[in-house]
């Protein structure tokens, strides 16, 4: 009975901090074209065009409307990126197609989605989740007040048909064939390199990120798909897998990739690198908890299982990108990385979170928000937040130039070849 009241405290205080997180963070979002003045991260005049036309919008419309209007204008800049950005990709030409070194193309590789599929999906597939969410939490609601217990547990029994509709999602995990589309040359076969997407990536967009690792830093990656709902339903993810109100988020990626890395961190690797963005830092940095609390656990596990999990976790080198997990401790890995735009709307809400806030918004655990041994970078003159874009892109213009990735990965030249990069593309 004690113990109920206490996670019901728990999850009461989480739920009312994050309505008050979520405020800082509609805050954090319209502060940034007046940031922009400061930092120059766009043209000064622009930024005064969007603040005068903003307020000469509010004194015609009406303060709501200006409100309304500002944050969407600038959660559009936070996401896609500074008005410069989107000019120049608009009007400027297109980046090359990332250069991958292939042994040999598979004739069986499925094409991409056509436009059209891709695009119904896209409209109906956010509508029917949406759905499923509100009859989920109204079922929820009906169950933990009149019935006195849960119907969204952890696992698949425990949860309603709604719930289960919401947890079933279509992560998988790719191998190289699947992502490159065939045998890949790869130089560094003791290491293993993993990328975890964020919002709205399809496997099509996740995979060509996976080519532009392989192209910037020499390394194959596999890809763990994070599969997108839509915008919405991805921040509620995000929201929810920060705080573990509903447990929404905590769900099948998390544990395919626990699953994963359980097994592939037995194996002979010198190093598993995990690269994750936006939401997929979330996955990441519950994983990472998982794996601390199974270290820490002594009535659950030996001594002996306990240093076989922390000898594997060792071999983790983990790079977040955008990250807006809530609680991530590199304790027990080898090296934990933060990086961030300060002009990344997804990010404001965790690794820049205000610092003297951080400790307002509370996950069900009773945490704050909590990044803890690890190195933080943040580019106070950067925006937007698309991983290749505004993060992969900018490393080479300079920025996060003190990151492991540019310091012992990135190859500062590409076209330079050498004894191990000279296997040309071969088709059979």
């Amino acid at each position: 009975m004690i113990q109920t009241l206490k996670t019901q405290g728990l999850r009461a205080i989480s739920g009312v901090t994050t309505l008050i997180g979520g405020a800082i963070v509609v805050l954090g979002i319209s502060s940034q074209p007046v940031m922009s003045l400061f930092c120059g991260s766009i043209p000064n005049a622009i930024a005064w065009i969007i603040t005068l036309g903003a307020f000469y919008y509010a004194y015609t419309v009406g303060l709501l409307s200006y409100i309304i209007g500002f944050v969407i204008v600038c959660a559009a800049c936070g996401i896609i990126g500074s008005p410069h950005y989107i000019m120049s990709s608009i009007f400027g030409p297109k980046p090359p197609e990332p250069k991958v070194k292939m042994v040999k193309i598979e004739a069986s590789v499925k094409p991409k989605k056509s436009w059209v599929t891709r695009f119904f999906r896209a409209i109906t597939r956010p509508f029917v989740r949406l759905t499923f969410l509100v009859l989920a939490i109204l079922e929820t609601i009906v169950y933990s007040s009149f019935f006195e217990k849960e119907n969204c547990g952890e696992t698949k029994a425990q949860r309603s048909w709604f719930w289960n509709q919401l947890y079933e999602k279509d992560e998988a995990y790719y191998n190289y064939e699947e992502v490159y589309g065939g045998e890949v040359q790869n130089d560094h076969p003791e290491e293993l390199w993993i990328h975890i997407n964020g919002i709205l990536n399809d496997a099509d967009a996740a995979k060509d990120t996976c080519k532009v690792i392989y192209e910037m830093f020499g390394r194959p990656c596999k890809l763990l798909h994070n599969p997108t709902d839509g915008p919405i339903l991805d921040l509620l993810e995000c929201f929810m897998g920060k705080t573990g109100l509903l447990r929404l988020g905590c769900t099948g990626p998390r544990k395919l990739l626990r699953n994963i890395l359980r097994e592939e961190m037995k194996k002979d690797y010198k190093k598993i690198v995990l690269i994750a963005h936006s939401q997929g830092t979330i996955i990441t940095g519950n994983v990472i908890a998982d794996f601390n609390d199974m270290i820490e656990d002594e009535e659950m596990y030996s001594a002996e299982e306990r240093g076989d999990i922390q000898k594997n976790v060792s071999k983790l080198e983990v790079y977040l990108l955008a990250g807006a997990a809530h609680y991530v401790s590199g304790k027990y890995v080898s090296h934990l990385e933060c990086l961030s735009n300060r002009g990344d709307v997804v990010a404001v809400l965790g690794h820049i979170f205000p610092n003297n806030l951080k400790g307002i918004w509370r996950n069900t655990r009773g945490n704050g928000i909590r990044y803890e041994h690890c190195k933080d970078l943040v580019e106070y003159s950067n925006w937007g937040h698309t991983c290749t874009d505004h993060y992969f892109a900018p490393m080479e213009k300079g920025s996060f130039s003190e990151s492991k990735l540019v310091t012992d990965y990135w190859l500062k030249n590409p076209e330079r070849k050498s004894e191990t990069e000279t296997s040309p593309l071969v088709s059979k």
